[in-house]
């Protein structure tokens, strides 16, 4: 890998694009003119897409047991097909959709996934598993893998800002929505499309795509990720037999953003510069990732030697976003607990532990966790651009103190290499339960290993083991 920076668009302030700047191009073109010739990639790009294809393969794997995992592995399995592509954890082949399908949904299940607030989503749980689908027994080397998963990164980071931020504040899921099209732009980029089937495969994609917040707290949040993944691969391979679509699905009268965010007619401004996959952010928590800044205020008062019997009472402030996303103030499984500011910040300052383990119905019931959280009250922030979170405590003695905690920063370079490490120890707390400790190290060894691997074969073939070892 070089360090190339990344390909810029000429005009971009106006929304133009083309050679030299003087050819004016759709707000699609744009988007795919980006990422479809993304190869040569700075290093530290190339280390923060291992991070996130770890981690990924970490939450699927230890997520293929949730409820919603083995129902739709089943449903797969008794509709058969074609056998082409693997169910990681499993010794299972389906056909490549199904396992975009059932690798996405298991890749979201635990709600474990990274984040990136360009589009205020996850953005490798859809990405990925089509990717590893449309790569299975293709051959494509690990480099030509690793710029097709940046490529996909990039066009959920490109599409989520021109959607932002009416588009998930409408309701949609822009996991699953936006998701859709980076999972088309990866197995594009994997199979060579040219301009115009690059194109047709966005406008297929955004013809399919969907996705609610009212899922939120449901197994149908996962799901819908899933199908983002079926539905990205899908618009990409119908695209390369033939099938059109309108080629600016993203720009025209009544295509995606059109329809659904309030930036119709108004220009596309690319605002940044460098890769968005730079400012992927992980989860150490496996709860929504609007709670952990306030999980990790908890944490800070539990290690600073604050019990829960010395606290008369909490006023959380947060940012108004995050109210309609996470705020369920009584959750009734363990679920919609992942989804509750009130009972995730309680955890913490009661048993410390927000593993996925720990969220449980005995956890639910938790008579010292439920007193918490009643003394918990929950609110918007006064301005609207700040992130963080704001715990506003007022001790049994009457004694007050903040803190104040935002964990949307991106890692810095140097601090790589320590992230890598955090994300191997999170990888193996998921996957050794389920595969055991000696095959969740090879998977670390095959992923490290993929910037010169001559195939993403290896990598494959360690994300499987015998179906009669599963439970």
């Amino acid at each position: 890998m070089s360090d190339n920076t990344a390909p810029t668009i000429d005009g971009a302030n106006d929304g133009s694009f083309g050679e030299g700047g003087s050819v004016h191009a759709t707000i699609t073109r744009q988007v795919i003119a980006r990422v479809r010739e993304i190869d040569d990639l700075p290093d530290d790009v190339v280390t923060n897409a291992l991070h996130s294809i770890l981690d990924t393969l970490g939450v699927a794997i230890g997520g293929v047991h949730e409820p919603v995992s083995t129902f739709v592995r089943s449903e797969a399995l008794t509709e058969g097909g074609t056998p082409r592509a693997t169910l990681w954890g499993t010794g299972d082949r389906v056909s490549r959709p199904q396992a975009a399908l059932v690798n996405g949904t298991a890749a979201h299940a635990m709600d474990f996934d990274d984040v990136i607030s360009r589009m205020d989503g996850h953005p490798s749980a859809p990405l990925l598993p089509a990717l590893m689908a449309i790569s299975e027994g293709s051959g494509i080397s690990g480099r030509q893998f690793i710029a097709a998963f940046v490529a996909g990164f990039e066009a959920e980071a490109m599409i989520g800002q021109l959607m932002k931020p009416s588009h998930y504040a409408r309701g949609f899921h822009a996991t699953a929505t936006i998701g859709a099209f980076g999972a088309a732009a990866a197995t594009s980029h994997a199979l060579g499309f040219d301009e115009d089937t690059w194109a047709h495969a966005f406008g297929i994609a955004g013809a399919r795509a969907a996705g609610l917040k009212s899922m939120f707290g449901t197994m149908t949040k996962p799901l819908q990720v899933g199908v983002a993944a079926e539905n990205g691969l899908r618009a990409a391979t119908l695209a390369a037999r033939g099938v059109s679509a309108n080629p600016d699905v993203l720009g025209t009268a009544q295509g995606f953003r059109d329809t659904q965010s309030d930036g119709s007619g108004t220009p596309a401004v690319w605002d940044w510069t460098g890769y968005a996959i730079s400012d992927v952010l992980f989860k150490y928590h496996a709860s929504c990732y609007l709670t952990h800044s306030a999980i990790e205020g908890g944490l800070a008062l539990r290690a600073s030697g604050v019990a829960p019997e010395h606290i008369d009472s909490i006023d959380l402030l947060v940012p108004a976003g995050h109210l309609s996303v996470c705020n369920i103030a009584e959750p009734a499984t363990p679920l919609e607990g992942k989804f509750s500011l009130r009972y995730t910040t309680a955890m913490a300052l009661v048993t410390g532990d927000l593993s996925e383990q720990a969220f449980t119905f005995d956890t639910l019931a938790d008579p010292r966790v439920i007193a918490l959280r009643d003394r918990i009250r929950v609110s918007a922030r006064a301005d609207t651009t700040g992130r963080s979170s704001i715990l506003k405590v007022i001790h049994a003695n009457g004694s007050h103190r903040d803190i104040e905690v935002n964990v949307n920063r991106p890692t810095p370079s140097h601090e790589l290499g320590q992230r890598w490490q955090r994300l191997v120890t999170k990888f193996h707390s998921l996957v050794d339960p389920v595969m055991g400790t000696e095959i969740a190290a090879r998977i670390v060894r095959e992923v490290a290993a993929l910037p010169t691997a001559e195939t993403s074969e290896s990598l494959t073939q360690a994300l499987t083991r015998p179906v009669s070892d599963l439970t």
